[in-house]
């Protein structure tokens, strides 16, 4: 859910500035916070009334469930504030502005860092001290970017008004935008819980190396993202002042960049797989679990980062349930694929890898090919080509 908002407000930004209707980018602003600070705590009073069901399901040992229910009711009150400094985020963004919320993201997370050891330790809190400076780490972020978006001298409006009247229209045409984001993000969150109640079969190890696997794995998938994000303001803006042109040629220089990236991290994942996981993990049985997981999914970096660049070019399009059909259909297909490696063909925790791997894999040439196709029959190859708004 945090992604409605988000998403709302970063095409609906894009898209209103591209056609120079700055009003209308702040409409779609305000009302992405209000959106999203009320879904925040609708969803942290979700997890506070059912956290014990949800850590039920992974069949956890009683200490590990309990410790694990601290730190999910402490970390749910960070919701709320979570929900809305990603739209400042996404507006900051849809304007063509990154900087700013990578230098506030980069300074919460280092005071997160800072102070966690200091809460657990020091003052003797546990696994709660940990949930608690992720709040307060969360409630600064939020406070710097209200600051920004009121104050700073390079805020997208003069008169950002953070609890604005709200607007029914802009509030539908968030949801349009941000829901099919909203409702892929939640059903992999779900689908995958399938997944690791299934990884937790083969013990804590299986656990174990899947979580630093997945990690280690961030430098695709982070940068990946983040380059998503940036293209999909890009092309938002772009397409808002129909210049069809641009958005062809930056198409095709970000498959070229992100391809690039996503083999060199393939390659580096295979190659260097053993002394990555060892960082992190000093049991030889850990180590070999960890070993397997990168070495199988450093064969899908290369499709997933060109994955990504379609999926962002999409969403600037406002064409967000495209990724979303996508994305839903082969992360069912993601759990289905697990489960016959591991019953099926009795291939044990490896063929989870093989499986989910498998669905990535497909799942990316499938938006990479539709993407392709999309573009050629909807956006003429130069500006001057149309008059009237593309028909998408």
């Amino acid at each position: 859910m945090i992604f409605i908002g988000r998403m709302g407000a970063q095409i609906g930004v894009s898209q209103s500035m591209g056609k120079g209707e700055p009003e209308a980018a702040k409409r779609f602003a305000q009302n992405s916070f209000a959106m999203s600070l009320i879904l925040g705590i609708s969803f942290t009073g979700l997890l506070l009334i059912f956290s014990r069901q949800v850590l039920g399901f992974f069949d956890l040992e009683p200490d590990v469930a309990l410790q694990a229910r601290q730190y999910l009711v402490a970390t749910s009150f960070a919701l709320p504030f979570i929900f809305a400094h990603q739209v400042i985020s996404g507006v900051f963004i849809g304007f063509g502005n990154t900087k700013i919320p990578f230098y506030i993201n980069s300074l919460g997370l280092a005071i997160n860092i800072a102070i966690t050891p200091l809460f657990v330790f020091t003052f003797g809190w546990g696994i709660t001290g940990a949930g608690i400076a992720t709040v307060v780490a969360t409630i600064v972020n939020l406070a710097l970017k209200i600051w920004a978006i009121k104050w700073y001298k390079g805020r997208p409006f003069e008169d950002y008004r953070i609890f604005a009247k709200i607007d029914g229209t802009s509030v539908r045409q968030i949801f349009i935008w941000g829901a099919p984001i909203g409702l892929e993000s939640a059903l992999f969150t779900i689908l995958f819980m399938f997944v690791t109640r299934l990884i937790s079969d083969f013990g804590t190890g299986a656990l174990a190396a899947q979580r630093v696997g997945s990690q280690v794995e961030s430098l695709a998938w982070m940068m990946a993202g983040g380059f998503s994000s940036a293209l999909t303001a890009f092309m938002g803006q772009n397409f808002g002042a129909k210049k069809y042109g641009r958005m062809r040629k930056a198409y095709k220089l970000s498959i070229l960049v992100m391809g690039s990236y996503g083999a060199f991290v393939g390659i580096v994942l295979f190659v260097f797989a053993a002394p990555l996981v060892g960082i992190f993990l000093d049991e030889p049985d850990y180590i070999s679990m960890g070993v397997e997981y990168l070495r199988v999914f450093a064969l899908t970096q290369l499709l997933f980062c060109m994955e990504e660049v379609a999926a962002g070019s999409f969403r600037g399009r406002g064409l967000t349930y495209k990724p979303t059909i996508v994305s839903v259909t082969c992360n069912i297909l993601r759990v289905a694929m697990a489960y016959v490696m591991v019953f099926v063909f009795d291939f044990g925790l490896i063929g989870i890898w093989i499986g989910i791997a498998i669905s990535v894999t497909i799942r990316s040439s499938w938006m990479i090919i539709w993407y392709k196709i999309n573009q050629a029959k909807r956006l003429p190859k130069y500006d001057e080509e149309i008059e009237q708004p593309v028909e998408v």
